[in-house]
């Protein structure tokens, strides 16, 4: 008795049951695998993606418009803006800010009498580091300030001067509060006598 070979179907040669969702797996025959069936692999049925290209997050020609988003740092709003470096000061001389203009308005009588002082304007070259870039002025001036130098005993000199004739007022003072007006008693007594109490106290700027 011969025996008829049995014929797939088309339908289980495609491995896709009549009527399955597009994009399933379903199993196919394998007569080399236990049971005869065979999972897809994960490529058949792996949906495709197309590749896109990533936009930049921000355009690079922005940059050069964009606002300084940096600063100098440890430098505070409260800071002296003439303070000066001590350390490069030369040495043998002094420096200090003297009165250049009021509201715009030079005063050339004062740097006179400031230069019968021995002051002198201070060259701006000397210190590149200290006037921003581009500065052409001969002399360092910063909001109405012209900074003037002089030899540091000259300086000496005139602080002693100063606090000679401090002293002076205070003596005169003193004195002056035991004199007594015209034709009246002396204060000379304990219970007339002026009190005088001395005190040294850092002085106060207001702002």
């Amino acid at each position: 008795m011969a025996i008829q070979p049995k014929i797939l179907s088309s339908t289980a040669m495609s491995g896709t049951a009549a009527g399955a969702p597009a994009g399933i797996a379903q199993p196919v025959a394998n007569p080399g695998a236990p049971g005869g069936v065979a999972k897809q692999s994960a490529a058949q049925h792996t949906p495709a993606h197309t590749a896109t290209t990533r936009q930049p997050e921000h355009d690079a020609t922005h940059d050069a418009d964009a606002p300084r988003m940096r600063r100098r740092r440890g430098q505070s709003q409260h800071e002296d803006p003439f303070a000066l470096p001590l350390d490069q000061i030369p040495e043998g001389s002094s420096y200090e800010w003297k009165r250049w203009s009021v509201h715009g308005q030079q005063d050339p009588f004062y740097i006179s009498s400031m230069r019968d002082q021995g002051w002198e304007p201070v060259n701006s070259a000397r210190h590149p580091n200290w006037v921003p870039p581009g500065y052409k002025e001969p002399h360092l001036i910063k909001g109405g300030m012209i900074l003037m130098e002089r030899p540091i005993e000259l300086t000496n000199e005139a602080k002693s001067e100063m606090n000679r004739s401090a002293r002076d007022q205070v003596v005169t003072a003193e004195q002056r509060l035991g004199l007594a007006p015209k034709d009246t008693m002396t204060r000379d007594h304990e219970g007339v006598r002026p009190r005088i109490t001395k005190e040294i106290a850092r002085m106060v700027i207001e702002e």
